[in-house]
C-alpha cells in the first residue's frame, strides 16, 4: 500500500462534499445558469480565413541559485511566425532576492515584459494577427507596486511603457492582438450575466436601478457588507426575494470556465464583453483613471518611495507618463470559445481598431464591461483563425504550442548557459545547497 494512503482516504471521507464541489463541479449550479448563459451562446460562423501573417508570442525563464543567496536569471521570448519566421529576445540578470513571493512575481512580469518587447519587434513584419499566451486585459490590471529587488524597484514603469507601446503600435498598423488563455479563473462573464438579470428584476419591480448598480459595484471591495445589506432589504420587503440569490451567487468564486464546461452547450462562443480600464490598484491605493481632476503623482510617490528617492526629480515625469499610458489602454473584447463539445472553454481577449471605434461610439465607461450585440469584423476573423489552428484537446493552438516548445528553457539548456557564463566571465559558480542536493528516489 502506498505511503499515507489510509490518511488520504480518511481526508476524502471527512471533506467529501467540499472536494466534490471544487474538483467535480456542481451540475445543480450549472443548470441554475443554463437559461442565462444560453442567451449569450453563439454558434460558429461558417467562413474561411486568408491572413497576411500571424505571429505567436511566448516566453520562459530559468534560474541558477548561487551560494550566498544570489541568483542568475535567464529569461527569453519568441515571436514565431507561420513558416518559421521569428523574432527573439533574451535578458540575463543577477541579483539577491529578498522576498520569495516578490521574486516569483518579478519573474512572471519579466517574462510578460519580454513578450511585449518581442511582439513589438514582430510588428515590423506587418502581420495581421499577434497571438499572446494569456489575458490581454489581465496584463492591464496588474497591481502597481515597487519590486523588492535592488535597482529594479521601478520595473512596473518599464512594464506599462512597453505594453502600451506594443498595443498602440498594433492599432496604428492595423494588427489584431489576440490573448489566448487555456486556464482562466476569471468571473467577469458570470458577473455580467448575473448583473443583467439583477437589473431586469429591478426594473420589473420599479426599483432604483442606480441604487442597485451602486450596490453591485461594491461587491468586489466589500462583498460581505453588500450581501448583508441586500439580505436586510429583502427581509424588510424593500427588495424581491429573488434579488438576494443573484447577489449571493455573484460572490461565489466559481469561475466562468467551470460553469461553461458543465453546461456543455456544444461548440461555439459566448457573446463578447467589452472591457475598458477605469481604475487600477497602486499598492493599497485605488487610482481612478477616468477622473481627470485627480492628480495621482503624490499617491504614486507613496507607493514608489524607493523609486522616488533613487531617480529624484525625474519621478514626477515618469509618474505622469505612467498615468497617461494607463488611461490610453485600448478596450478589450473578451469571450470564451469551446472548439468541440465537452472540451474546456478557452478565454480569448482581442484588441483591434474596430473594437476601439465601437467603444468610442458608445461611450463605454468603467471596467465592469458590457455585452457587445454587434460583433466587429475583427472578432469574426479571430474566431476563424483560432478554429483553423485548433488540433484537438492537446492542441488548442498549434502555433502557440510550437512557440512554447521553442522558447522553453530545459535543464540541459540551462546547464549550457551556465557553462558559457563561467567561461565568458572567467568565474566558477558555487551553486546553492539546493542546486547541489542529491535527489533520492
Amino acid at each position: 500500500m502506498p505511503e499515507f494512503l489510509d490518511l488520504l482516504l480518511d481526508e476524502v471521507k471527512r471533506n467529501r462534499e467540499e472536494l466534490a464541489k471544487v474538483a467535480g463541479g456542481s451540475s445543480t449550479t450549472a443548470e441554475w445558469y443554463r437559461e442565462l448563459v444560453q442567451r449569450k451562446w453563439n454558434r460558429f460562423p461558417e467562413r474561411d480565413l486568408e491572413s497576411r501573417g500571424v505571429y505567436a508570442v511566448d516566453s520562459s525563464s530559468g534560474t541558477v541559485e548561487l551560494a550566498g543567496g544570489g541568483v542568475l536569471v535567464v529569461a527569453r521570448s519568441i515571436a514565431l511566425g507561420i513558416g518559421g519566421l521569428q523574432k527573439r529576445r533574451l535578458r540575463l540578470e543577477a541579483f539577491y532576492p529578498k522576498d520569495l513571493r516578490d521574486y516569483e512575481d518579478y519573474l512572471r512580469l519579466l517574462r510578460e515584459h519580454l513578450e511585449h518587447e518581442v511582439a513589438l519587434d514582430a510588428l515590423e513584419m506587418d502581420p495581421e494577427f499577434i497571438l499572446v499566451d494569456g489575458s490581454l486585459y489581465g496584463r492591464m490590471i496588474h497591481v502597481l507596486k515597487e519590486v523588492e529587488i535592488q535597482d529594479r524597484e521601478d520595473f512596473m514603469f518599464d512594464y506599462v511603457e512597453a505594453y502600451s507601446d506594443f498595443l498602440s503600435a498594433a492599432l496604428r498598423k492595423g494588427a489584431v492582438v489576440v490573448g489566448v488563455s487555456k486556464d482562466s479563473r476569471s468571473t467577469l462573464f458570470k458577473e455580467e450575466v448575473l448583473k443583467e438579470q439583477v437589473l431586469r428584476i429591478a426594473r420589473e419591480h420599479g426599483l432604483d436601478t442606480q441604487e442597485i448598480l451602486k450596490l453591485w459595484s461594491g461587491l468586489r471591495r466589500r462583498p460581505r457588507e453588500v450581501v448583508e445589506e441586500v439580505r436586510r432589504k429583502t427581509s424588510s420587503g424593500a427588495y424581491p426575494a429573488e434579488l438576494y440569490k443573484f447577489f449571493e451567487e455573484a460572490r461565489s468564486p466559481v469561475p466562468d470556465s467551470k460553469i461553461l464546461y458543465h453546461l456543455n452547450l456544444g461548440s461555439g462562443y459566448t457573446t463578447p464583453l467589452l472591457l475598458k480600464l477605469s481604475r487600477v490598484l497602486a499598492g493599497q491605493l485605488d487610482l481612478v483613471l477616468d477622473d481627470g481632476s485627480v492628480d495621482h503623482v503624490e499617491r504614486l510617490s507613496r507607493v514608489f518611495q524607493k523609486t522616488r528617492d533613487r531617480i529624484g526629480s525625474r519621478f514626477e515625469g515618469r509618474a505622469r507618463d505612467l498615468i497617461s499610458r494607463l488611461r490610453s489602454y485600448p478596450p478589450v473584447a473578451m469571450f470564451y470559445v469551446v472548439f468541440e463539445s465537452g472540451e474546456d472553454p478557452v478565454r480569448v481577449d482581442v484588441v483591434a481598431r474596430d473594437i476601439s471605434a465601437l467603444s468610442g461610439a458608445n461611450g463605454l465607461q468603467g471596467d465592469a464591461g458590457r455585452f457587445m450585440d454587434d460583433k466587429p469584423e475583427s472578432l469574426l476573423r479571430v474566431i476563424a483563425l483560432l478554429r483553423g489552428m485548433y488540433a484537438g484537446i492537446r492542441g488548442y493552438n498549434v502555433l502557440l504550442l510550437e512557440a512554447d516548445r521553442r522558447v522553453k528553457i530545459s535543464d540541459s539548456t540551462l546547464d549550457t548557459y551556465r557553462g558559457v557564463l563561467m567561461r565568458e566571465l572567467g568565474l566558477f559558480f558555487l551553486l546553492s545547497r539546493g542546486e547541489r542536493r542529491v535527489h533520492y528516489p
